[in-house]
C-alpha cells in the first residue's frame, strides 16, 4: 500500500459487476477511509440493464431520484470515486460539486466510450479522469491506467488441470461465433469448458433475430445464471489456458485478461492490442484472428512463465488505487 486514506471520507459509485463494486470498496477502506456506496446502473432487471445501455434517457429520470434519495449531502466528503458513471448525470454531478466543495473527484472507465458516449459530456465535473483504453486516453487527453485483478485470482491453488482452454463470457456481439470457431479449430481431443451467458432466454430469442451470429445457436449453447466469481476463480485454476474475446468497439483489456494474469494461466486473446503491455510474452499469450483463430498446438503444451514480481503487483487491485491516487496525493 503506496498512499493511506486514514480519517478520510469516500463517496464510491459504481456498478454491480461480479462483486467487484465491492473489491473495490474493501480496497479503498483497507487504505484507511470511510466509504458510502451508491451503485452506477441502480436497477436489477435484466430488461432495465439493457434499456440503460440503448436508450439511456429512458431510466435517466429514475436514476436521478435514486442519487437524489440517496445521496448524504451532508457528508463532507474528501473524496468521490466513480467507476463508468453512465446513470450520472450532469444536473447530478453539479449538485455533488456544490455539496461536496472540497472532494475530489476520480472517474475511472472500465468501458469504452464508444459503448458509454454519454460520459465523455461529464469528463469536465471530475479532476482526475483514467479509463483502461488507451486510444480513448488519447482522444479525450484523460489518464490510461488499464484494469486489475482482485486477491481471490492471484491464490496459489493445488486444482488439477481439468480443461485446456476454458471461456466464460457474455455472449454479446460476436463472442458466440467467435468462440465456436475457437471449438471448432482446436478439435475434439482438446478439453474446453465454454460457459457462454445471457442475461434471460428472451436476450437469446432477440439476438436470433438481430444478430447475424446467433443463426445456428441452440438455447442449449448458452446459460442463463451467472457465475459467482468463485466459480469463475475454481474453472481458471482448473484451466491451463483462458480464452479471452473483447467487445470489437474497444482496445482497451478486458478484466479477463488480468484476472487470467493473476492466475498465471495461458490466455488465448482476439486482442492485438494486449501485444504493447508489459506483461505480454508469446509464450504466455497467443493472439487469434476474429475470423480465422489458429492456437499452435504447442501453445498449450508449454508451461506457463512467470512475469516480473513488479509488473505483477501494478495489476492488482491494490496497485490499481494506488496509481489513482498517486495523482493526487503523489
Amino acid at each position: 500500500m503506496k498512499y493511506s486514506l486514514a480519517n478520510k471520507k469516500v463517496l464510491l459509485v459504481a456498478p454491480q459487476f461480479f462483486g467487484y463494486e465491492q473489491e473495490i470498496r474493501s480496497e479503498i477502506e483497507r487504505h484507511g477511509a470511510k466509504v458510502d456506496f451508491l451503485l452506477d446502473r441502480p436497477f436489477t432487471s435484466a430488461f432495465l440493464k439493457a434499456v440503460t445501455l440503448w436508450r439511456r434517457q429512458w431510466v435517466m429520470a429514475a436514476a436521478e431520484r435514486y442519487y437524489q434519495e440517496h445521496t448524504d449531502t451532508s457528508a463532507d466528503y474528501d473524496y468521490v470515486f466513480v467507476v463508468n458513471g453512465q446513470t450520472l448525470s450532469a444536473q447530478i454531478l453539479e449538485q455533488w460539486r456544490g455539496h461536496f466543495k472540497r472532494a475530489k473527484f476520480f472517474l475511472y472507465m472500465w468501458d469504452s466510450f464508444g459503448n458509454r458516449k454519454d460520459v465523455v459530456g461529464n469528463l469536465r465535473y471530475f479532476d482526475h479522469a483514467f479509463t483502461f483504453d488507451r486510444d480513448d486516453a488519447s482522444n479525450h487527453q484523460i489518464h490510461f491506467r488499464p484494469l486489475f485483478f482482485s486477491k481471490g485470482f492471484e491464490i496459489g491453488s493445488d486444482t488439477p488441470v481439468q480443461w485446456d482452454v476454458s471461456f466464460i463470457g457474455t455472449a454479446h456481439t460476436d463472442r458466440y461465433a467467435v468462440a465456436s470457431k475457437v471449438a471448432r479449430q482446436l478439435g475434439s481431443s482438446v478439453r474446453a469448458h465454454w460457459y457462454l451467458f445471457l442475461q434471460a432466454k428472451w436476450v437469446y430469442w432477440l439476438y436470433k433475430v438481430i444478430n447475424p451470429g446467433f443463426r445456428p445457436a441452440k438455447q442449449s449453447d448458452f446459460r442463463f445464471e451467472p457465475l459467482t466469481k468463485a466459480d469463475v476463480q475454481k474453472v481458471f485454476f482448473g484451466s491451463a489456458a483462458v480464452l479471452d474475446i473483447e467487445h470489437p468497439r474497444q482496445t482497451g483489456l478486458t478484466m479477463r485478461t488480468l484476472e487470467t494474469l493473476g492466475a498465471r494461466k495461458k490466455l488465448i486473446t482476439t486482442n492485438v492490442s494486449v501485444e504493447s503491455y508489459d506483461f505480454f510474452l508469446a509464450s504466455n499469450i497467443c493472439v487469434i484472428d476474429r475470423e480465422n483463430p489458429v492456437i499452435p498446438e504447442e501453445f498449450l503444451q508449454t508451461p506457463y512463465i512467470d512475469v516480473d514480481p513488479s509488473i505483477y503487483h501494478r495489476y492488482r487491485l491494490e496497485g490499481w488505487l494506488d496509481e489513482l491516487l498517486e495523482k493526487e496525493l503523489g
